[in-house]
């Protein structure tokens, strides 16, 4: 993902523009001394690759410059999604270092989490963005919609694909469509660019890159969370199926590998790709946004 990616940011005042959200987050965070803005530090300085506010600034159109607040805004929510789902899933490691409920506990991990979704709607809200209130509200009623979903599916490997995919647009999706809508771009494209992000994740959580998800690989099986290649794994090998249901997990991703099913959930991926893409019909900056959803799905190999 890197060449494409770097490529993308070199787009005339992205760089800059993320050293401003990139200051914006750093001030938020710390806006209110206390565990909760030490832990959200700590959070902050786990980095990330800010695909996020990138989308923004990309969206945005010519003559007005994005809103930083809205970047970072829909950052920290991010941020928060990540702290909170890591307590949620008993994710001990996060791109590298401890999960924050792992080195300050549950209590604080969970305060910290709450503590960045009420710094993104603070930063809208000072920068007199009432509709963006309003975009990302909706945004994170999915999020959250996205995880109860997920909560029914754990263990069942009869979760349909369309189950699957419904949990990857309100959980991923979602928050991608936000990120365009709060730049003034369209909607559709971050929903089917998130939907395409998140299996290209689930394939990796598969195939052992952890450098990408910022997970332990293996996690989604360990967790019992139906993802599309255990999935469509488990319709061919019933020792797959058992382990989504529970059973014996050793040598399961192995036998993933072996049905195809990675192969067969990229190119699902590579079609939310292609869908993402054409619909930028008109979009100013169309060839950045384009090239960003290659290198989403590049990151699979």
């Amino acid at each position: 993902m890197s060449t494409t990616l770097e490529a993308v940011r070199s787009a005339p005042g992205l760089a800059d523009y993320l050293v401003d959200v990139e200051e914006l987050l750093d001030r938020s965070v710390a806006g209110h001394p206390g565990l909760v803005a030490e832990v959200g530090a700590e959070a902050l300085t786990a980095g990330g690759k800010r695909l996020r506010p990138m989308l923004t600034f990309l969206s945005a159109p010519p003559g007005r410059g994005p809103s930083v607040a809205a970047g970072a805004a829909v950052e920290l929510v991010h941020m928060a999604t990540l702290v909170h789902d890591d307590l949620i899933d008993g994710a001990s490691v996060r791109r590298g270092r401890a999960a924050a409920w792992s080195a300050f506990g549950a209590d604080a991990a969970r305060a910290t989490g709450d503590y960045l979704f009420a710094r993104a709607f603070s930063e809208l809200t000072a920068d007199g963005d009432l509709a963006g209130v309003a975009t990302l509200a909706e945004a994170a009623l999915g999020l959250a919609r996205g995880e109860a979903m997920q909560r029914r599916q754990k263990h069942d490997p009869d979760t349909t694909v369309a189950e699957y995919l419904e949990r990857c647009a309100l959980k991923t999706g979602k928050l991608f469509e936000a990120a365009c809508l709060l730049g003034g771009g369209s909607g559709d494209y971050g929903r089917l660019l998130g939907i395409s992000f998140q299996i290209v994740d689930d394939i990796l959580d598969c195939a052992g890159d952890s450098v990408e998800t910022g997970k332990i690989p293996g996690t989604d099986l360990r967790d019992g969370t139906p993802t599309l290649p255990l999935l469509l794994a488990a319709q061919e090998d019933e020792v797959v199926r058992a382990a989504i249901a529970g059973g014996p997990l050793e040598g399961v991703l192995v036998r993933v590998a072996a049905t195809g099913a990675l192969g067969r959930s990229n190119e699902v991926a590579l079609d939310y790709a292609r869908r993402a893409r054409a619909s930028l019909a008109g979009v100013p900056r169309r060839s950045e946004l384009e090239a960003l959803a290659l290198a989403v799905v590049d990151r699979s190999g």
